[in-house]
C-alpha cells in the first residue's frame, strides 16, 4: 500500500508541493490571527456572591445575609464547597463546583436559588452574582492625577469622559474608575435650628425627596399637538435648593436656607486611591474573554493619546500596569528560544549527514509542523501563550525524529547502489511500521491528560494541543513528503552516503564491543541495572515538591493589613510610609495603591488594601522580582512592625484567587467557639514562626474592633411616640447622612446628602447629646432614651460549609512546598485541641496533592497505552517489556537533573515524566523492530541484536541529540516566562540522556531473554526484509 502511494506521489510531486505551500500559508494566516496572552483562556468552577447591606455589624450581617445566601447556594447542583467572609455591612461568598460542571447552568441555578430567598433579605441589600473568571481582574491600569484641576472636576472628567471612550475600544469589556473622593452635594443641617423649629433630620430629607423631582402630571392637546404637564421641577445648582420648603411653623413656611448650609462636597471616604505616592484616580480596564491582550493594550494606548488632546491642562495620565508587557516579553523570549533550538538541530543534522541538502530536507519538517500546529490552534480557538508556544518549542526535537530516521535510512539505501526512487521506497517500507508505532507511543501519552482538572489541566491542555498536532503532522511529512523531497535532491549523493556509512560504522566500534560484552555477561549487566535502581530509589527522597513554577513577572501585589479597627486616615498614613520604601527601590517603576479596596471582586475593610507594584523590564534591572520582594518585606518589617504584609506575583496571586487556593500554606482551625478557635490559631501561628522558609505569616481572621453600641429603650422611646427603629433612623441620618435626592448637572446626576456638620458627627462625645425629636414634639438627648457603650465587636467572620474557622496563612521563600508541609505537620502534631475544634491543612498544598494524584494516574495510564501500542507493533506481550523496563532506570537521570539544578518536582516536571514515557520507547521500538527483521533473514539472535544496534545507533543518537538540544534553550533561558518550561525541559533532558544509553545497552540484553521462545517456535529462515512484496534489489536489477 505504501509503495503504491509513494509511486503515485513521485509522479504527482508538483501537486504535493502545492499542497505544502497551502498548508504553510494557512499556518501563517492562523499565526497572524491568533490572540496573544500569558496563559491559556482559563475557566474556573467558581461563582462569587457579594452582598452589601449598609453599615451593619458583622454578626447581624451573618444572620440576615450570609447564612440565607449560604443555605440557598448549597441547594445548587454539584456544589463542592462554600466559603464565606462576613464583615461590617458586606458578605462575600465563594461557591466552588465539581470539575466539569456546566458553569452557565450553575450560574443560573445560583441566581434562581437566591431569587427564591431575596424577599427574606434586608430591603437595602444589594447583590452581585458573578462567575469567577480572569475577567474580574484588569489587564490595564492607568493613573490619573492633577495639581491644577479640582478633584471633583477631575473625577467627572475621568468618570464621564474618559471611561465611556475607553469602552469603545475593541476587546474592552469594562472600564471602572476608582477614586477615594466622589463628588456630592452636602446639606449640613444645624441641629440647634432643628430643635428650635422642632424638625427632625429625617423630615428634612423626606421634604427634599418630595420636592426636588420631575413627574408627569398630565397631558393636554393644544393646536393639534400633545403637551405633557410636568412638575414640580428640579434644581440644577446647589443654591437653588435653599428655597425649598421643608416644613411649616404655623402658617409660616420653613425654608431649607433657614436651617442648613449647602456646599459642594465629597462622600465620606471609604477608600484611598494613590498613584505613585500621590492621591489620584485609577482607571481599571478589563478585557473581553478570548480577546487579544496585546491588541487591547495597543487600542487603549492609542485612544488615551487621543483623549489627552481634549483634556484640561494639568491632567497627567500614566500607565501603571500593562499585562501585555509581560505577554510581549514572554512571547519574544520563547520565540527566541525556538529559533536557537532550530539552529542547534540544523547543526546536529549537518554534523551527522554531512550534506546541506539532506539537512535542509529534514529541517523543513520544523516550519511545516509549526504551520500545522498554528492552523490547529486556530481551529480549536486557542491563543498564543506561554504554554502553547512552549509545546511548540518542545516539539522541535520531536517532529524531526521521524524525518531523521527516514533520511538516514535513505542514505543507507543509496549506499547499496539503488536509485533515488528505489531508495526512497525501500527506506519507507522498512521503517513505516516502527516509525508509525513510535510516533503513536508519543501521541497516546497525551490521551489520559483529560483526567487532570483545575489550572494544571488547562495549562497542559494548551501545551498538548500544539505538541500533539505538530508531532502527528510530522508523521505524515516523514512518510509521504520528506521521501519525495529526498528523491529530488539526493540523486547524486551515493558516494557521500557510502563514506558517511563507513565512517559511522568505524566510529560505532566501541558500541559493538560494549553490546557484545553485555550479551556475553548478562549477570554483570543485571547487577548494573539493580545498582541503578537502588541509586534511583535512594535519591528520590532528596527531591523537593512544589505546585506550579514561580515566574518572574516583573510585577507583584503587596497586600497589607493594619490592626482591626484602624481608621482609614491612620491606615493611609502608614501606607504612605510603605510607599516611601517603594520609592527608594530602584527597580520599581510605578505603583497603584488601594486602601479600603482591593484588586478584583472582594469585600474590603478600611484597615486593609493592596499595592500593585510594577518593576522595570528584565533588561533594565539586576534583581529578580523575588529578590525585590524579599528586600521590601524586610524593610517594612523593620520600619513599620505594626502592619502585616503579603507579597505575591500578580498573575500567580490572581490564579490562586481564581482557584480558591489562597497561600501556599494555610492551616484552618474550625469550631463554633470563637475564642477557642482563635486561641488555637494564635498558638499555631506562634509555633510556625520557627519553621524555616515561612514568610508573611498571619491570621486571616481579624480580631475584634471598637464600636459604639446603642440599645434603645422601647419604653422611653415610646414616650416620644417613637419606635426603636425611628430613633436609629434619626441617628443614622445625623451621622452617616441620608441621600435625599439627586441633582442634575449636565448629563449626569450628583447625590444630595442631608447630614449634620462634620464637627458634630465626627466627634464621639456628641453621640450622647444628639437631639432626638419625638412625634409629640418633645426633644430628648439620645442618652436619655438609649444606653450607649463602647465595646469590642467582631470584625470578620469566616465560614466554610457553614462552620466558623480561623486561618493561619503563610508564603514560602527559599524552600519547596513538600518539605515545608512535612515540618508543619510535625509542629502541629503535639498541639492539644479543645472539644469541638478541628484543624486542616489547605491552600496551594491541596491543589498540589490533587494534581499529583491525577498526574500519577495519567502516568500509569500513559504507560499502559504505550505498552498496548508496542503489543500491536511486536504482536507479543514479552518483547515490549524489554523496552518498558528501561523506564524506571531512566528515573536516575531525572533525579540527577532535578537535584543538580535545584528544581523541585512540580506539575511542569511531572509533565516531563509523562512525556518521557513516549520518548524513551521510540528508540527501543526502532532498534528491536530491525533486530526482528534481521533475525527473520537468518541472523542469529545475538548477531541480529548487535547488527541492529550498529545500524540504528546513528539515527538514535541524531534524534536524541536533536531533542536534547531543542530543549536546551528552554532549560537555560532566562527571559520572561521561562520558569514555566524549565522544569519540564530539565526532566526530559536528564531522563532522555540516560534512558538512551540504557536503551542501547539494556534493551538488547532484555530482548535476548524475551526472544528465546520466539526463536524456538520460529526457526531461522530467509525472508524479505519487508512485510510486502516490494524487493528493491530485484527492481534495481530489472532497471539495469
Amino acid at each position: 500500500m505504501i509503495t503504491q502511494i509513494l509511486q503515485f506521489l513521485l509522479k504527482q510531486s508538483r501537486a504535493l508541493y502545492f499542497l505544502i505551500v497551502l498548508i504553510t500559508i494557512a499556518g501563517f494566516l492562523a499565526f497572524q490571527s491568533l490572540p496573544s496572552d500569558v496563559y491559556p483562556e482559563l475557566a474556573f468552577p467558581r461563582i462569587a456572591v457579594i452582598g452589601t447591606v449598609g453599615d451593619i455589624a458583622p454578626d447581624r450581617v451573618l444572620l440576615t445575609v450570609t447564612r440565607p445566601l449560604e443555605e440557598a447556594a448549597s441547594q445548587a447542583y454539584r456544589v463542592k464547597w462554600i466559603r464565606s467572609k462576613t464583615i461590617r455591612g458586606a458578605s462575600e461568598l465563594s461557591i466552588e463546583f465539581q470539575p466539569s460542571t456546566d458553569m452557565n447552568f450553575a450560574w443560573q441555578q445560583v441566581q434562581a436559588r437566591i431569587a427564591e430567598i431575596r424577599a427574606n433579605l434586608p430591603p437595602s441589600a444589594s447583590l452581585i452574582v458573578e462567575p469567577v473568571t480572569p475577567a474580574i481582574f484588569p489587564v490595564l491600569n492607568y493613573n490619573i492625577t492633577s495639581d491644577t484641576v479640582p478633584e471633583s472636576e477631575l473625577y467627572n472628567t475621568v468618570r464621564y469622559e474618559i471611561e465611556p471612550r475607553l469602552l469603545q475600544v475593541p476587546g474592552v469589556a469594562r472600564a471602572i474608575t476608582q477614586a477615594g473622593k466622589i463628588p456630592e452635594v452636602a446639606v449640613q443641617v444645624d441641629p440647634d435650628k432643628l430643635a428650635a423649629y422642632k424638625i427632625s433630620i429625617v423630615d428634612v430629607a423626606a421634604a427634599l425627596t418630595r420636592t426636588n423631582q420631575v413627574e408627569v402630571l398630565g397631558r393636554v392637546d393644544d393646536r393639534y399637538k400633545q403637551n405633557l404637564i410636568v412638575g414640580p421641577g428640579e434644581s440644577i445648582r446647589p443654591e437653588q435648593l435653599y428655597d425649598l420648603v421643608v416644613a411649616r411653623s404655623g402658617s409660616d413656611p420653613i425654608y431649607l436656607k433657614d436651617i442648613a448650609k449647602i456646599t459642594n462636597s465629597f462622600r465620606d471616604p471609604l477608600s484611598v486611591i494613590s498613584a505613585d505616592g500621590k492621591e489620584g484616580i485609577v482607571v481599571n480596564i478589563f478585557r473581553q474573554p478570548s480577546s487579544n491582550v496585546v491588541a487591547v493594550s495597543d487600542g487603549v494606548a492609542a485612544e488615551m493619546e487621543r483623549i489627552k488632546t481634549t483634556l484640561p491642562a494639568g491632567v497627567k495620565i500614566s500607565k501603571a500596569y500593562d499585562q501585555s508587557r509581560l505577554v510581549r516579553q514572554a512571547l519574544h523570549s520563547i520565540l527566541k528560544e525556538i529559533a536557537i533550538g532550530i539552529i542547534f538541530i540544523i547543526a546536529i543534522l549537518f554534523a551527522f549527514l554531512r550534506s546541506w541538502k539532506s539537512t535542509l530536507v529534514a529541517a523543513l519538517t520544523i516550519p511545516l509542523c509549526a504551520a500545522a500546529a498554528f492552523a490547529t490552534m486556530a481551529l480549536l480557538h486557542q491563543s498564543l501563550n506561554l504554554m502553547s508556544l512552549g509545546g511548540l518549542a518542545i516539539a522541535l526535537g520531536l517532529v524531526i525524529d521521524d524525518a531523521i530516521v527516514i533520511v538516514e535510512n535513505i542514505h543507507r539505501q543509496l549506499q547499496k547502489g539503488l536509485t533515488s526512487s528505489q531508495a526512497v521506497i525501500a527506506a519507507v517500507n522498512e521503517l513505516a511500521g516502527p516509525v508509525t508505532s513510535s510516533t503513536a507511543t508519543t501521541l497516546v501519552v497525551f490521551l489520559p491528560l483529560g483526567f487532570i482538572s483545575g489550572v494544571a489541566g488547562q495549562f497542559f491542555t494548551a501545551l498538548t494541543i500544539t505538541l500533539a498536532s505538530a508531532v502527528a503532522f510530522s508523521l505524515f511529512l516523514a512518510l509521504f513528503v520528506v521521501p519525495i523531497f529526498c528523491a529530488q535532491v539526493m540523486k547524486q549523493e551515493t558516494h557521500a552516503a557510502r563514506k558517511s556509512e563507513e565512517s559511522s560504522k568505524q566510529k560505532a566500534a566501541w558500541y559493538r564491543r560494549t553490546l557484545r560484552t553485555s550479551l556475553r555477561h548478562p549477570v554483570v549487566a543485571a547487577l548494573s541495572a539493580i545498582l541503578i535502581l537502588f541509586a534511583s530509589c535512594s535519591l528520590f527522597g532528596r527531591i523537593g515538591t512544589d505546585f506550579l513554577p514561580e515566574m518572574d513577572e516583573g510585577s507583584y501585589v503587596l497586600d497589607y493589613l493594619m490592626p482591626a479597627g484602624t481608621s482609614l486616615p491612620q491606615t493611609d498614613q502608614i501606607c504612605q510610609q510603605i510607599e516611601k520604601i517603594l520609592s527608594e527601590t530602584p527597580e520599581v517603576m510605578a505603583w497603584t495603591r488601594r486602601t479600603g479596596a482591593e484588586l478584583g471582586l472582594f469585600a474590603t475593610q478600611p484597615n486593609t488594601g493592596d499595592i500593585l507594584v510594577v518593576l522595570r523590564p528584565h533588561d533594565q534591572r539586576k534583581r529578580s522580582t523575588s529578590e525585590v520582594m524579599d528586600e521590601q518585606r524586610s524593610k517594612i518589617a523593620e520600619r513599620i512592625p505594626q502592619v502585616e504584609t503579603e507579597f505575591h506575583p500578580i498573575l500567580a496571586d490572581q490564579l490562586n484567587d481564581l482557584a480558591g487556593a489562597g497561600n501556599p500554606v494555610e492551616i484552618r482551625v474550625f469550631g463554633e467557639d470563637r475564642a477557642a478557635i482563635r486561641s488555637v490559631a494564635e498558638t499555631i501561628e506562634a509555633k510556625l514562626k520557627n519553621v524555616h522558609g515561612l514568610v508573611d505569616l498571619a491570621l486571616t481572621s481579624q480580631d475584634s474592633a471598637p464600636q459604639f453600641d446603642i440599645k434603645v429603650d422601647p419604653l422611653r422611646a415610646g414616650r416620644l411616640l417613637l419606635t426603636p427603629l425611628d430613633v436609629t433612623d434619626q441617628v443614622k441620618a445625623a451621622f452617616l447622612g441620608q441621600v435625599a435626592t439627586q441633582m442634575r448637572q449636565g448629563d449626569k446626576f450628583v447625590d444630595v446628602r442631608v447630614r449634620l456638620p462634620d464637627k458634630i458627627r465626627f466627634n464621639p462625645s456628641m453621640i450622647n447629646q444628639l437631639q432626638i425629636l419625638g412625634k409629640n414634639g418633645a426633644i430628648l438627648p439620645l442618652d436619655a432614651i438609649a444606653t450607649i457603650s463602647q465595646i469590642n465587636a467582631e470584625v470578620e467572620i469566616l465560614r466554610e460549609h457553614q462552620q466558623r474557622y480561623v486561618s493561619v496563612e503563610a508564603s514560602i521563600e527559599g524552600r519547596d512546598l513538600g518539605s515545608t508541609i512535612q515540618e508543619v505537620r510535625i509542629v502541629l502534631k503535639p498541639i492539644a485541641l479543645p472539644p469541638g475544634v478541628s484543624v486542616t491543612i489547605g491552600g496551594i498544598y491541596l491543589s498540589q496533592q490533587e494534581s499529583f494524584q491525577q498526574l500519577l494516574l495519567v502516568l500509569l495510564l500513559a504507560t499502559a497505552l504505550v505498552y498496548l501500542m508496542m503489543i500491536i507493533q511486536f504482536r507479543s506481550f514479552l518483547q515490549p517489556l524489554s523496552i518498558l523496563l528501561v523506564l524506571p532506570l531512566g528515573m536516575l537521570g531525572v533525579e540527577l537533573a532535578l537535584i543538580g539544578t535545584g528544581t523541585p518536582l512540580n506539575v511542569s516536571s511531572f509533565m516531563g515524566l509523562i512525556l518521557l514515557v513516549g520518548l524513551v520507547v521510540k528508540n527501543g521500538i526502532i532498534l528491536l523492530e530491525y533486530a526482528n527483521r534481521l533475525q527473520e533473514q537468518g541472523l542469529s539472535r545475538d548477531d541480529a541484536l548487535v547488527e541492529a544496534g550498529i545500524i540504528r545507533l546513528r539515527p538514535i543518537l541524531m534524534t536524541t541529540l536533536c531533542t536534547l538540544l531543542a530543549l536546551t534553550p528552554l532549560w537555560l533561558g532566562h527571559g520572561a516566562g521561562s520558569e514555566l518550561h524549565r522544569p519540564l525541559a530539565i526532566t526530559v533532558i536528564g531522563g532522555l540522556s540516560l534512558s538512551t544509553l540504557f536503551t542501547l545497552v539494556f534493551v538488547p540484553l532484555l530482548s535476548r531473554v524475551m526472544m528465546r521462545r520466539k526463536v524456538a517456535s520460529h526457526p531461522a529462515k530467509h525472508s524479505s526484509a519487508t512485510s510486502n512484496d516490494y524487493d528493491p534489489e530485484e527492481d534495481h536489477q530489472r532497471a539495469q
